[in-house]
């Protein structure tokens, strides 16, 4: 590894630009709820084709603004993949609702959209489903196909977008985040994502309801608006409806965001040579594939994810990923079951056996090296040692 730099399995992009942008927030009047973040929700909402973007702190805080605005209590059910980080669901169930875990397609790594229709329109005597679709490592779900299978009109739908920032939907659809077959939308800002703020998350929306209720949400669900308020307005007086948080974000991580939406097409060009390439040299691996390649030209790729049959090279996950990370490329695991962790084990107990895809997807999942600023050269680095490494 001597005189190698490590590779992360990913990395922000920081250029000069980004730099002037923050800087110059800072030096501004507001730091914090000022012009700077009402222009990049304006620009993050034209980008994605919706009529709405309120930005959050963080990509956690943005779905629980969406749980929030969508009206989440302890009767309704969150209809989701058990594929996807903990916020995905866990900001849900904070609010009272029980989650309800759907099988994966192992091509795509994303939620099966039939079972997932399915569960959702089954039909119970109290409370509503919320489904929630996750695009996984970026290729998009087919959002009109789920919306044609979704028959109960109390059906809300957010989907989580964290991964795919500039996808666009299968069938050459709009890009994501227009919220055209679902409700709200959301996306993460976190630097291991396409763009990021450092932490930050957006949702989209095009119904002026939402957008109220996220808004309230993200500021202590403080209402000034006369038009909501119960009291006469006065300059001093607002109203407390509901109890939130302070998830406002700042001037200068809306600075970082105006400023990498204005790179983001270069960024989203670049890890698709970078997956193509990956596809090219991991072709002939034996007992190795990558996800499905048939949205590749749609795909704004967050993730690159190869499945490993460990078992089949005589090796173990742990020790594949301590030998890569011995010899400077780091890696990652996308993601352990929800249903694995103690939160949810605790009150479902053992239930590994409902979801073979998801299992058998997990035995050999492992994410590699995939950010902007990677090289072709370090693909290779990262294939040949691979290569090594299963051999």
């Amino acid at each position: 590894m001597i005189g190698q730099t490590f590779l992360p399995y990913a990395h922000q992009s920081i250029d000069a630009q980004d730099l002037e942008a923050v800087q110059r927030a800072l030096q501004g009047d507001f730091i914090t709820r000022g012009p700077e973040v009402e222009a990049f929700e304006k620009e993050f909402a034209e980008f994605c084709g919706s009529k709405y973007a309120v930005a959050f702190n963080t990509g956690s805080a943005a779905l629980s603004g969406a749980y929030y605005a969508a009206g989440t209590g302890p009767i309704d059910r969150i209809v989701s993949t058990p594929n996807t980080f903990i916020a995905t669901v866990g900001s849900g169930v904070q609010f009272g609702a029980t989650p309800v875990f759907v099988d994966i397609d192992t091509c795509t790594g994303s939620v099966n959209l039939e079972q997932l229709a399915l569960t959702a329109n089954i039909a119970v005597s109290r409370g509503k489903p919320i489904v929630v679709p996750v695009h996984f490592a970026g290729p998009a779900i087919d959002m009109q196909k789920l919306d044609s299978m979704l028959a109960n009109p109390e059906i809300v739908v957010i989907e989580d977008a964290s991964h795919a920032i500039g996808s666009f939907y299968p069938n050459n659809g709009p890009r994501v985040g227009s919220c055209e077959w679902s409700h709200m939308t959301i996306f993460s800002l976190h630097p291991a994502k396409t763009m990021t703020t450092g932490e930050g998350g957006v949702v989209t929306t095009n119904q002026e309801e939402y957008f109220h209720r996220l808004t309230l949400f993200r500021n202590n669900c403080i209402e000034r608006d006369p038009r909501f308020m119960k009291e006469a307005p006065a300059p001093w007086f607002y109203e407390v409806v509901d109890l939130s948080n302070n998830y406002n974000f700042t001037e200068f991580q809306a600075a970082l965001g105006r400023s990498q939406l204005k790179r983001i097409e270069s960024f989203i060009t670049k890890r698709r040579e970078l997956m193509k390439a990956y596809r090219e040299k991991l072709r002939d691996f034996r007992s190795l594939t990558l996800l499905s390649s048939d949205q590749d030209d749609q795909t704004a790729f967050h993730l690159c994810v190869v499945q490993i049959d460990y078992k089949a090279y005589g090796t173990t996950r742990t020790g594949v990923m301590n030998k890569l990370k011995d010899s400077g490329i780091g890696s990652q695991v996308h993601y352990i079951p929800l249903y694995r962790h103690p939160c949810f084990a605790k009150k479902f107990g053992d239930i590994a056996s409902y979801f073979p895809k998801t299992e058998d997807y997990y035995e050999k999942a492992l994410s590699i090296p995939l950010y902007y600023d990677l090289t072709l050269e370090d693909v290779d680095r990262v294939v040949a040692k691979l290569k090594e490494v299963l051999s």
